[in-house]
């Protein structure tokens, strides 16, 4: 697991922003600077406890699960545009009074970042990238509404609905240590006593295809890209899109990780991402 670090308790954190109940995990020492973290879709706020012991010596970070996804309550409206993200992420900001943080989101959780970045407001300390692309393609957009329509799998118990749990894209580095503690966490009850996904489905057909570098180009503070040396989501050729929006974007490859970079390597992304903010903190 590239080096991996030992995981520590966070605190668990809730806010009710536009009818929506949000669940965030909060380590570190709230005196120091504050680096929040958004996760991909599909997935939840603990996939990033294996990465953050390796940053909350020095930052105060805050991981929040995006609505519709792990302890996060689901819209009434089913809204789950960038834009209702963007809105949440700013919520967060302020409720717990952070001021500039940096702001690091994975895949789907990059895209809500970008256009959190955009915004201007909050002002931001830095924007790192994880393995997500600048533009959300045709071809894209259309295989997450494809999956959107699919439904949840059933499980007779929690056990089994471990043991079947699967990635998306499924190609990853993680142990079965790492991938049992996400899927333990990824999974719920039913009310027919079957186990199943806790995510909202719904929330794969709120990122239609659009171009996000406009929302690059108008952030005022410096900009990560990551990927995984192996991602077969963000090719070598795509960070040129960063490199297009952000002349002076730093860009960093996590040797042995696929697209789940935090799962398969989280320590080596933890040492790129503490390099990145303690350059700009």
């Amino acid at each position: 697991m590239g080096g991996a670090i030992a995981r520590l308790t966070p605190r668990d954190g809730w806010l009710t922003h536009a009818g929506v109940r949000l669940h965030y995990l909060d380590w570190g020492d709230p005196a120091h600077p504050a680096a929040v973290f958004l996760h991909g879709g599909s997935a939840h706020a603990h996939w990033w406890d294996f990465t953050l012991p390796g940053l909350v010596d020095r930052y105060r970070c805050v991981a929040l699960d995006l609505r519709g996804h792990g302890e996060s309550s689901r819209p009434d409206d089913g809204n789950y545009a960038l834009a209702a993200h963007a809105d949440d992420v700013g919520a967060t900001i302020d409720a717990l009074d952070l001021q500039r943080p940096a702001l690091i989101g994975h895949s789907f959780g990059g895209f809500v970042a970008m256009v959190v970045a955009g915004r201007n407001a909050p002002r931001l300390a830095a924007l790192a990238i994880v393995d997500s692309r600048a533009r959300i393609g045709v071809r894209s957009a259309r295989m997450l509404e494809a999956l959107r329509k699919l439904p949840h799998p059933r499980w007779p118990d929690a056990a089994e609905a471990i043991a079947r749990f699967r990635l998306l894209p499924a190609a990853t580095a993680a142990t079965p240590e790492v991938m049992a503690y996400v899927a333990e966490r990824a999974v719920q009850q039913a009310g027919d006593n079957t186990w199943t996904l806790k995510f909202d489905r719904r929330a794969l057909a709120g990122a239609p295809a659009q171009d996000l570098a406009p929302h690059l180009a108008a952030a005022r503070c410096p900009v990560l890209a990551v990927r995984g040396a192996h991602s077969d989501v963000v090719d070598a050729a795509a960070l040129d899109e960063f490199r297009a929006a952000v002349p002076d974007v730093e860009i960093a490859e996590i040797a042995g990780a696929y697209h789940h970079v935090m799962l398969d390597q989280p320590a080596a992304l933890a040492q790129v991402l503490g390099g990145f903010l303690d350059r700009h903190r």
